[in-house]
């Protein structure tokens, strides 16, 4: 008998029970279903703010896009190189006015020297001008035959090589402290490059000879020369610039006769010391 009354009394509580749920009376099972709808609400209408954003919004894999697709992880990557890539096509932009630039100086270099047109040293002067190095005559020519003396040797070295003007060094007797040469001459005698004569002048005036060009070439650049077998020539057997001129003519930068001579107390031109001077910087 006990057991019937139990039985029945088990058997009354759950029908109770559910037709509470059923019914709408309060009870865990409606209390978990407003759970649950609540956080629904939560994550598909938000907190009420039409304005906050989530964590990550927008981002692929974020709440707001959960789903990480082809589509959106594109769409991701466009907006996050699409500042960089406009910095870098006006960048081009910018490097594409510069190029413009200097071949505009460069055509007008060219053109700014009428008696130059179609001889062989045109690019080696053309390239020496555009750095600074060299320039032309007053009267608009580069007179590439004329031959060039010691002081206008000193001032094409000195820019050549990026030396500071040290018109104090420039100590000789032949020599007067406002002359026009003066700062790359003490530049470059500081530097190793230049010296002077026994006697104590400088002779700034005096036409440079090919001997002299190749000993000055060699101290200044021979760090930076190439590494070409020395050239010999039968008439600089015995001469004091006899290695600077088979080392420079090794590497190509200086060269001899038809005959094999050398030549190395004839005086150079303006052609033939820009073309010497290209050849050496190209090689740096």
């Amino acid at each position: 008998m006990d057991n019937i009354k139990r039985l029945l009394l088990i058997l009354i509580t759950v029908l109770s029970f559910g037709a509470s749920a059923f019914l709408g009376a309060p009870g865990p099972w409606r209390e978990k279903v407003a759970d649950d709808k609540a956080l629904a609400s939560s994550l598909t209408a938000g907190s009420g703010d039409e304005n906050l954003e989530l964590p990550g919004s927008g981002e692929p894999g974020s709440v707001s896009d959960p789903v990480l697709t082809r589509s959106s992880f594109e769409q991701y990557l466009e907006r996050l190189f699409r500042e960089p890539r406009q910095q870098l096509a006006a960048l081009e932009g910018r490097l594409a006015r510069v190029e413009q630039g200097i071949q505009a100086i460069q055509g007008s270099f060219a053109a700014s020297f009428p008696d130059l047109r179609g001889h062989w040293a045109e690019q080696a002067v053309i390239a020496l001008r555009a750095r600074g190095i060299i320039d032309g005559y007053p009267d608009g020519r580069f007179h590439p035959e004329q031959p060039v003396t010691r002081g206008a040797l000193a001032v094409m070295l000195a820019r050549a090589k990026n030396l500071p003007l040290r018109p104090g060094e420039a100590v000789f007797s032949d020599l007067a402290p406002g002359h026009w040469a003066a700062g790359a001459i003490g530049a470059a005698r500081a530097a190793g490059y230049l010296q002077g004569y026994p006697d104590g002048t400088f002779r700034p005036e005096q036409n440079v000879t090919r001997a002299e060009v190749a000993v000055i070439l060699n101290k200044a650049f021979k760090p930076r020369a190439g590494s070409g077998t020395p050239k010999l020539f039968r008439d600089v057997a015995g001469h004091w610039a006899a290695a600077d001129i088979g080392e420079l003519a090794g590497d190509g930068i200086l060269g001899g006769y038809p005959d094999g001579t050398f030549r190395p107390q004839r005086t150079m031109s303006r052609a033939e010391v820009a073309g010497a001077m290209a050849r050496v910087l190209a090689l740096e």
